[in-house]
């Protein structure tokens, strides 16, 4: 199977950005269910750019202004919460 290419990255400033499919692990919570053991934690997966990281979190937007410099959709994952980070 061929390699999948990788989506160039998006410039902002002199900053290059990369995108990454984000595979974390979310709360679920309901206060109607009697049965607690049908409660499981979901799997999301999140396409986004990576604006940072750090030892414990990473930080994330999917939109933006490349005019003003401006990032929209912005999320901080906890880094026990990703279950995977790959660049796409």
């Amino acid at each position: 199977m061929p390699k999948q290419k990788l989506s160039p990255p998006i410039i902002i400033g002199d900053v290059k950005y990369f995108k990454y499919i984000i595979i974390w692990e979310d709360i679920v919570g309901d206060s109607t269910i009697s049965d607690f053991n049908g409660l499981e934690c979901a799997t999301i997966y999140t396409e986004a750019y990576i604006y940072k990281k750090t030892k414990d979190y990473v930080y994330s937007f999917a939109s933006y202004d490349k005019k003003d410099a401006a990032f929209g959709d912005r999320n901080v994952y906890p880094r026990s919460i990703i279950k995977s980070l790959k660049r796409i």
